[in-house]
């Protein structure tokens, strides 16, 4: 492919995931963290499924004029099973630790981004299955395709889109940022080694929902929820 040949439908694309998601996710991070301005789970949910809802219209809309391939035949098999394996074994074993790290002020800031009581599981199921199959399409589909068009690289492609998924992330914090760069430099080294979406989006998925379900046990331990929360 001929560097720079982006479609007009690719260069929206690029324009609103790069820069317009960015910037409105370090607006909304400094208005959050401003005093008493933390938002409701209601608002979280309905900002993550509309962020969705824009993103991946346009991201098919590329896919398709700038002829990006984001579903081939699966290949499934031990293969994918050890990349499967090989993410979630060390991400899911370290997430205690590294919810220790974090101070009270940033643990306070992410729980109302997360399920309080086993009554939550049902939607965050959906978002850990909305976030798995749209986010790998727009940054690991997508995205990284454009990009490599553009720099003629896939390493410079796969940086500029982690940088960009990490900024879409201001709002949990520094060091959750950092955790989410390596994250996705993961998951684009999982698409690359299998050659397709699958594996990356199963894998995102599963780490979502158990994650979730670890941090409120940690949130429970330290206190910052109760044993006994209904709702």
């Amino acid at each position: 492919m001929d560097r720079m040949n982006v479609t007009p439908s690719g260069w929206v694309f690029l324009a609103l995931t790069c820069m317009f998601l960015p910037l409105m996710a370090i607006r909304t991070a400094v208005r959050v963290r401003q005093p008493g301005r933390t938002p409701t789970r209601v608002r979280h949910l309905a900002s993550v499924f509309v962020t969705q809802a824009i993103t991946l219209p346009p991201a098919l809309s590329a896919a398709r004029y700038d002829d990006i391939r984001l579903f081939p035949s699966p290949n499934l098999g031990a293969f994918n099973l050890a990349m499967v394996l090989a993410f979630l074994v060390p991400t899911l074993g370290t997430l205690p630790m590294r919810w220790s790290w974090k101070s009270e002020a940033e643990k306070r800031r992410m729980i109302w981004m997360l399920p309080h009581t086993s009554v939550d599981l049902w939607w965050w199921t959906i978002v850990a299955l909305t976030a798995g199959i749209v986010e790998e399409i727009v940054y690991r589909g997508v995205m990284i395709g454009l990009w490599q068009r553009v720099l003629g690289s896939w390493w410079a492609a796969m940086m500029v889109c982690v940088v960009v998924f990490s900024l879409v992330h201001f709002l949990q914090g520094w060091y959750a940022m950092a955790a989410i760069a390596l994250t996705a430099t993961a998951f684009h080294l999982i698409v690359r080694a299998t050659g397709d979406l699958y594996t990356a989006m199963t894998v995102h998925f599963i780490y979502d929902l158990i994650a979730g379900l670890v941090l409120l046990q940690c949130a429970r331990r330290d206190g910052l929820l109760p044993m006994d929360a209904s709702g």
